[in-house]
């Protein structure tokens, strides 16, 4: 297959072209070509450091956000192997410097290590006035590095903070890899068309203007979209259109690994979005992805009514205090796979799992599209297999453990007109439940005054 003309073969065709060219319109053109270089390398370095700052800083408040949310119940209780075990999760997390976990005065309470060798002290940096004074998320910048804060609350009761760095030298060194390998491309290629321009000189002034008006669009123009490209991925749009990938050119390969660059952040940012949003623990949706599928679910209510069916394992606790976290971590495991195995046999709902934290479960619940079955009756269908499928004990570790779970059931809007009110009626009809004897459901008051069972 015949390869088309590269730019120096273009460039030697309009060199065979003209007549005459001056050594000033050389000079001139090399000055305008070297000036044009680094102008396309600063706007490139500005692009770059802006888009890796940005989703450094997302990932940031992000992987923040959810640690202090992971930190609730051990904070709380004061348990320090569970406090090092999210910890060291989130220390061997990709740019982390530290991670500190904090009380209500600053003194630290983990720091990551076997040790906890900084146990006890109060934070003095520059930095940790401002951290334990505040009140809600909290992000700072020194140096090389962004120090983000969360509180860790229960209820309106704040118990402390988590406080993590993260390093830039990974961001940096990145940001310079990648404007020297674009410095190298345009130096390459400036350096082809030096050697080729030197045949110019005895050319005439107008024809060598005419070579660097050619010049300018053949080998500029495209560089100076991969620019705007480089701005739009900023903007978050991570696959911005990039004419010139086939030409069969230099410009062509720089295209070609400008998509592969965009691709890879691209990447990034779906891994970055699927930690945000799933529970690290048993795979299943998160507290902040489950509100959102709430809040997307509450705004089509008028078409589709949708329930919410709150589960809490009965006597879980008992089961972390004689078999150990371990096994309650598998314990919440096999509750989750056996919570979706129930709610996958029922065809007629469509519905969405989740862990809220500690031993809480939810499902955000509505029946299937084109389905004529009432939601209640669904519900309670629900309901019952659930409540026969955690009758059943189950084995962690070979020792027999008892697996029931109890209830609460909330309809939108039957119940409540908000997500956090709809969340407070389950919770309330979830702890009748408990109350009544546990291993069974309950309906929320409204639901029962409306006909509901339970």
């Amino acid at each position: 297959m015949m390869r088309r003309f590269g730019l120096q073969a273009r460039f030697i065709v309009l060199v065979a072209v003209a007549l005459v060219v001056s050594a000033t319109a050389l000079g001139l053109l090399l000055q305008r070509q070297w000036a044009l270089r680094n102008q396309v390398l600063d706007l490139s370095r500005e692009s770059i450091q802006h888009l890796v700052l940005d989703r450094l800083r997302e990932q940031a408040q992000s992987v923040g956000t959810n640690t202090a949310e992971a930190l609730v119940n051990p904070l709380y209780n004061f348990d320090l192997e569970i406090i090092g075990r999210v910890v060291r999760d989130v220390l061997v997390q990709p740019d982390v410097k530290y991670v500190t976990v904090y009380d209500t005065t600053g003194a630290t309470i983990h720091d990551g290590t076997d040790a906890i060798a900084g146990y006890g002290q109060v934070m003095s940096d520059a930095l940790a006035a401002r951290i334990i004074a505040a009140d809600q998320f909290l992000m700072q910048r020194e140096g090389d590095v962004i120090d983000v804060a969360a509180p860790i609350r229960i209820g309106d009761q704040r118990l402390g903070g988590v406080r993590i760095g993260y390093s830039l030298e990974s961001a940096r060194r990145y940001e310079d890899e990648a404007n020297r390998q674009l410095g190298d491309r345009l130096t390459d290629i400036g350096r082809r068309y030096f050697f080729g321009v030197l045949g110019l000189l005895g050319l005439a002034l107008a024809v060598g203007i005419f070579i660097s008006v050619i010049m300018q669009r053949i080998l500029i123009r495209p560089i100076r979209r991969l620019a705007g490209a480089a701005r739009e991925i900023e903007a978050g749009n991570l696959i911005p259109n990039l004419p010139g990938r086939d030409s069969g050119d230099e410009i062509g390969e720089l295209v070609q690994a400008f998509e592969r660059m965009t691709e890879g952040i691209a990447r990034r940012d779906r891994d970055i979005r699927r930690i945000a949003n799933t529970d690290a623990l048993t795979g299943l949706a998160n507290r902040r992805a489950f509100r959102e599928s709430v809040e997307d679910y509450a705004s089509q209510a008028a078409d589709r009514q949708f329930a919410l069916v709150l589960a809490d394992i009965d006597d879980f606790k008992p089961v972390n205090d004689s078999l150990g976290h371990d096994a309650g971590d598998k314990l919440l495991c096999r509750f989750a796979e056996r919570f979706c195995q129930v709610v996958d046999a029922h065809k007629d709902i469509e519905a969405i799992p989740a862990r809220l934290g500690g031993d809480e479960f939810i499902l955000l619940v509505r029946v299937a599209a084109g389905r004529s079955l009432a939601l209640r009756d669904a519900l309670v269908s629900l309901g019952d297999d659930l409540v026969s499928a955690f009758s059943q004990p189950t084995s962690i570790d070979g020792n027999a453990v008892g697996f029931s779970a109890s209830f609460g059931i909330a309809l939108f809007p039957e119940d409540a007109g908000t997500t956090s009110q709809l969340m407070k009626a389950s919770d309330v009809a979830m702890y009748e439940a408990k109350r009544a004897g546990k291993n069974r459901y309950r309906f929320s008051n409204q639901s029962r005054a409306a006909g509901n069972p339970g």
